[in-house]
């Protein structure tokens, strides 16, 4: 117990549940259908009550900085990325704690859901604060010397959205629409061919034959 004021771990489980092409087109709703969530499981982080008690927490936020420098000698570029917000809690309890017990079922039931992210947590705890998060790692490490156990829970908050910068100095290419036979002269009926067309050409007059008499 910190600050006289009990921690708690939520655990959320959902189902994706299928929906028809025409939910689906309704952004909002289909968001809301999408999900079939069941009851949370809540584990309060107390010694009296679940035999687990925070020892320590720890809150990072990392971001991916990438630096381009310049041959010109101007200012580099800097762009960055979030990679997301880290809490680490550190615990410790006893073996035959219900808390370790639950909290280590709770952690093999999410393994084989991470890829379909058909969970969440939340840890609430004065200013450390983690509103559906997702499983970083856990792990339970054991004392020769002590009965309790040091256990590890890191919830990570990713970026759910992210948005790709235009370039200003580009130029999207418009493609106009092609007409067939744009681009080729106008043709006529050729006199030297039967029912032929061909292009118009200058009408060139008939060879002269010089007359004899006879």
């Amino acid at each position: 117990m910190l600050n006289g004021i009990d921690p708690i771990l939520i655990f959320n489980f959902f189902k994706l549940a299928p929906q028809s092409s025409v939910v689906s087109r309704i952004p909002i709703v289909a968001d809301i259908i999408n999900t079939l969530a069941l009851p949370p499981i809540p584990i309060y982080l107390s010694e009296t009550i679940t035999g687990i008690y925070i020892d320590s927490e720890e809150k990072s936020i990392d971001i991916e900085t990438d630096v381009d420098a310049l041959s010109s000698g101007k200012d580099a570029k800097i762009n960055q990325k979030a990679l997301g917000s880290t809490v680490r809690i550190n615990m410790k309890g006893t073996r035959d704690s219900v808390g370790l017990t639950l909290l280590s079922s709770l952690a093999d039931l999410i393994v084989p859901l991470v890829t379909s992210k058909e969970y969440s947590i939340t840890y609430l705890h004065g200013s450390v604060t983690v509103f559906n998060g997702l499983l970083h790692s856990f792990s339970v490490t054991d004392n020769a010397d002590s009965d309790l156990l040091n256990i590890t829970l890191e919830i990570n908050k990713t970026v759910n959205k992210t948005t790709t910068a235009k370039d200003p100095g580009s130029v999207e290419r418009i493609q106009k629409p092609v007409t067939l036979g744009e681009g080729i002269p106008p043709t006529t009926p050729n006199p030297g061919i039967s029912g032929g067309v061909g292009p118009q050409s200058p009408t060139k007059p008939p060879p002269s034959v010089p007359l004899t008499r006879g």
